[in-house]
């Protein structure tokens, strides 16, 4: 009987060391990964190549009606270098601007090539320049190519009110079209417009038209970045 009792003991000692010896080892992994998160020095948040896109909150236009938009929403973050992912690409404009009334052809062509690969978002400023002032109704007719304004450069219309919107550039937008301001402006570092930036899937820069001026357009930026067109 004694030596049962001493088995017992024993066992129960095992035990003990057991249970502090897991203890220790959960609280040295609390401590690592705590460390782990105050070490690790926050992302940078910014327009720039390799910044984490700037997070904004606006109604945006999806053809239908005007509806609460977050950027951050599209965001993955857990998405890692060389996973499938869907990517972003950010377009700033003005409604009376001609270089973006222009680059309405342009865009319908980026869409019907990566629409299945990319995000595509619009955001809608109004530049400090005579005749650029638009409304709701003016962002939608540019998206959706609908009929505002007339031809007769009466300052009623599109493109600082030379054209009526259902004659632009492209086929209609069907994507969200931002109601934009001089904060997210300010936020992204938009000094004129047409602007453009290509987001990774975890919403980090991948490439900002103002640093590729001259060297890359964003074409062949999308065709390198992205890849894959359809």
């Amino acid at each position: 009987m004694a030596r049962r009792r001493k088995t017992l003991t024993q066992k129960g000692r095992d035990d003990d060391v057991r249970i502090i010896a897991g203890f220790v080892l959960g609280s040295i992994l609390t401590v690592i990964m705590l460390l782990v998160v105050i070490i690790a020095p926050p992302a940078t948040i910014g327009p720039s190549e390799g910044e984490l896109a700037p997070d904004f909150s606006a109604d945006a236009y999806n053809g239908i009606n005007w509806q609460n938009f977050k950027l951050s929403d599209t965001f993955d973050y857990e998405w890692e270098e060389g996973e499938e992912g869907e990517w972003i690409l950010i377009q700033f404009i003005d409604t009376d601007c001609p270089y973006c009334w222009s680059e309405g052809e342009t865009m319908s062509e980026l869409y019907a090539q990566w629409s299945d690969s990319v995000e595509f978002i619009t955001v809608t400023v109004e530049l400090s320049i005579n005749n650029h002032d638009s409304d709701r109704a003016e962002v939608e007719a540019f998206r959706d190519k609908t009929s505002y304004g007339t031809d007769e450069n009466d300052g009623d219309g599109c493109n600082s009110g030379r054209d009526n919107c259902i004659n632009r550039p492209g086929t209609e937008h069907n994507w969200n079209y931002i109601e934009g301001s001089s904060s997210i402006m300010k936020d992204w570092e938009v000094t004129g417009t047409p602007f453009l930036a290509i987001l990774k899937p975890d919403g980090y820069v991948a490439w900002n038209q103002y640093e590729n001026l001259g060297e890359e357009d964003i074409e062949s930026a999308m065709e390198r970045i992205v890849g894959g067109s359809q």
